[in-house]
């Protein structure tokens, strides 16, 4: 049986991070369960330094975030997260 969650959208980013630190938010997306694929796409630029990704956390939960590889501000950027198995 496959699944596909649609699409969600969640914004990360605009808050100062260290080098190696992350940024992150769950989000609930009904059906998600471990193992599944998640796709996460950035509406816009992140710029250098800053890289993104997310994952089935929980039945029903996935969580998203956005880190940096040197101390910076990422900007506040929206993305697209679906699920899929």
């Amino acid at each position: 049986m496959s699944f596909n969650s649609g699409t969600y959208t969640v914004t990360l980013g605009g808050g100062a991070l260290l080098a190696g630190a992350r940024a992150t938010v769950t989000i609930s997306v009904p059906g998600a369960r471990n193992g599944m694929h998640v796709s996460m796409t950035p509406q816009s630029d992140l710029g250098a330094g800053v890289y993104y990704g997310a994952w089935v956390s929980a039945n029903d939960q996935v969580t998203a975030f956005v880190g940096a590889i040197v101390a910076l501000t990422p900007v506040s950027v929206s993305y697209n997260i679906s699920v899929w198995s």
